[in-house]
């Protein structure tokens, strides 16, 4: 009997001493893969040079469930892998951003190139419509010298060397106005494109929120405008941020026009806005659109400033 005694207590013994070896075991190969990911990362040559703070982070995650006792273990692998992900998914929206923003560089040095082109043709036209003018009035010289008998026809070419001038000034401020409408195109889209990108949120009544200004859209119309649409970034991420939580989308107008009309354009924007972050991966489901037309103003509508404000469309993480 004292036998047996002294036998299971072996066993006991030494299944006490084997079963932590083996969870230890697979808390080191977690620890390996995790540090093998961000590796991996650190070495990638296009996601390599960005999101430094969150890889270091996702570091600290993992070097604290290496440290972590057996109990803290579940909760801490899971941190270290949300933290893994997290810095991949940032470093691949940095490089994104880093790409969106070249393209945009390639699309305003096209749109220069375009207008130094239509300023080079301008001048070669009016360099024409200058010697047209200039045979035009040789031509009324010499009809001039043949005496009275051709001067109706002097005059009337006279005339014409007129219409031909008036018509050349025509053209050269409408090539003028038309180069500055291309740099206001120019400068708008960035000024958009700078508000866009400097997008930041903050807590509301119902949750934490960004507001989206009314010159994302074409006056009067429920699309966003393209350079809108391809600067979305920053509230993409604001809503990937929580993704657990449902979306309000709420649209306002300011208190021109009917308020019938309003509340309609003012739903459709938001159902824009929604379309367009449907179409970055953001779940359909997570999210409700409300037109809210000129109602809840932010400021007053009796000045141009204030109506451009209450024109927005504000998209919020509700508070569950």
């Amino acid at each position: 009997m004292r036998t047996r005694m002294i036998h299971l207590m072996a066993v006991l013994t030494l299944l006490a001493v084997s079963f932590p070896a083996l969870a230890s075991s697979k808390d080191n190969l977690d620890v390996q893969r995790l540090t093998t990911s961000l590796n991996q990362l650190d070495s990638n040559p296009s996601l390599g040079p960005y999101a430094q703070a969150e890889r270091a982070l996702a570091r600290v995650a993992v070097q604290q469930l290496a440290d972590a006792g057996s109990s803290e273990r579940p909760h801490l692998l899971y941190l270290a892998e949300r933290s893994v992900d997290q810095a991949r998914a940032s470093a691949q929206l940095a490089l994104a951003h880093h790409e969106l923003n070249r393209l945009q560089r390639e699309h305003d040095r096209i749109l220069l190139e375009a207008s130094q082109q239509d300023v080079q043709a301008t001048r070669r036209e009016l360099e024409r419509e200058r010697l047209q003018n200039q045979l035009a009035a040789e031509e009324t010289k010499r009809l001039v010298a043949q005496g009275e008998a051709y001067s109706q026809a002097a005059e009337q070419a006279r005339q014409e060397a007129e219409q031909a001038r008036q018509l050349a000034e025509a053209q050269a401020r409408s090539a003028a106005l038309a180069r500055k409408q291309a740099r206001l195109a120019v400068a708008a889209a960035r000024a958009l494109r700078a508000r866009l990108e400097g997008m930041t949120a903050h807590r509301g009544s119902k949750g934490r929120q960004m507001t989206l200004t009314g010159d994302a859209f074409a006056p009067g119309h429920a699309s966003l405008r393209p350079e809108a649409r391809q600067h979305l970034g920053k509230l993409i991420q604001f809503v990937r941020s929580e993704p657990d939580k449902p979306i309000l989308i709420e649209g306002f107008t300011d208190a021109t026009g009917a308020a019938a009309a309003n509340r309609k354009l003012s739903l459709q924007r938001a159902q824009a806005v929604r379309n367009a972050l449907i179409a970055a991966g953001v779940r359909a489901s997570r999210m409700q659109t409300v037109g809210k037309g000129e109602a809840d103003p932010v400021a007053s509508n009796a000045t141009a400033a204030g109506r451009a404000m209450n024109r927005r469309v504000v998209v919020i993480l509700r508070d569950r």
